[in-house]
């Protein structure tokens, strides 16, 4: 009995969850094939020949998402240039949900990939950073209502021309290639579209913990320097001790002992030249006085 009620209650969980959709006007997997999500909705294979369809975020697990879903943000298509898709819309009046599926796969940072989304000729998504908002590879969807009201489509409380479609235009700015996972446009109001997950990005240190850490880093390059200067000052001490051990490497010069030159202190040798020049310079005077 109570497994009966269990399963009538969870089934009742499951069929509000699927009922509470609106009417599905349009869905499109861009970038991708044919798809059915968890939801139920089925998607159609991009058609668009318009800059690039891309499937690099498979490589990514796509977070906020069931498993059956992540495909729908794995897909993309983007293109260098500003592109559009245009969609055939019902002619009777009613509200209706632009639901824009997105996915940061390939940028790290912001202000990296920012552009603008119109409807018709109203801007209903300035400076898109996809990644300033969620992070990388996390499924980020956008929800923008409009009104049809004779012949008149109405965005934000502005009526602009309605002549039975509407154009879904992704406008390149500066920062890199727009780009869109998925597009749905429903018949029915934002409170029936299905709630992603909460987003749970990684919670940034305060500043007690910060300074924690930095104290401890400075305590421990403290440590290392302490250290390298302590093993320095130990091989300088040891380069010196085995300088000390090591035999000198100059060249040495042995001296004979000084003999006394027995010449040295004997004067005559210096009289002999000049007695002998006097020898023979008297004769030749003696000579010179006769001739007179």
């Amino acid at each position: 009995m109570i497994f009966l009620v269990f399963s009538l209650v969870f089934s009742s969980s499951i069929i509000s969850q699927v009922t509470c959709l609106g009417e599905i006007i349009f869905a499109l997997n861009a970038g991708g094939d044919s798809y059915t999500d968890s939801n139920g909705i089925r998607y159609r294979r991009d058609y668009l020949s318009d800059g690039v369809a891309s499937d690099y975020g498979r490589s990514l697990d796509i977070k906020r998402v069931p498993a059956q879903d992540k495909l729908l943000y794995q897909t993309e298509r983007y293109s260098p240039e500003t592109f559009s898709y245009s969609i055939s819309m019902p002619s009777n009046d009613a509200e209706y949900v632009l639901w824009l599926k997105f996915s940061e796969v390939w940028f790290n940072a912001p202000n990296l990939k920012v552009f603008d989304v119109a409807l018709n000729d109203a801007i209903i998504l300035k400076d898109l950073d996809i990644y300033a908002n969620v992070g990388r590879g996390v499924a980020h969807d956008e929800i923008i209502p409009f009104q049809i009201r004779k012949n008149k489509l109405i965005v934000e409380g502005k009526s602009y021309p309605f002549n039975g479609e509407i154009k879904v235009e992704f406008i390149k700015g500066d920062l890199d290639n727009p780009k869109i996972n998925a597009i749905v446009v429903m018949k029915g109001t934002p409170d029936q579209v299905p709630k992603l997950a909460p987003n749970e990005p990684e919670e940034p240190e305060d500043d007690d913990d910060l300074l924690e850490n930095e104290l401890d880093e400075f305590e421990e390059n403290e440590e290392e320097n302490e250290q390298i200067k302590a093993r320095r000052q130990m091989r300088q001490m040891q380069e010196k001790q085995e300088e000390v051990k090591k035999p000198s490497k100059k060249k040495t010069y042995e001296f004979e002992e000084e003999v006394e030159d027995p010449y040295a202190a004997d004067e005559s040798s210096y009289l002999i030249p000049i007695l002998v020049t006097l020898g023979a310079f008297i004769p030749i005077l003696f000579c010179l006085c006769k001739l007179k």
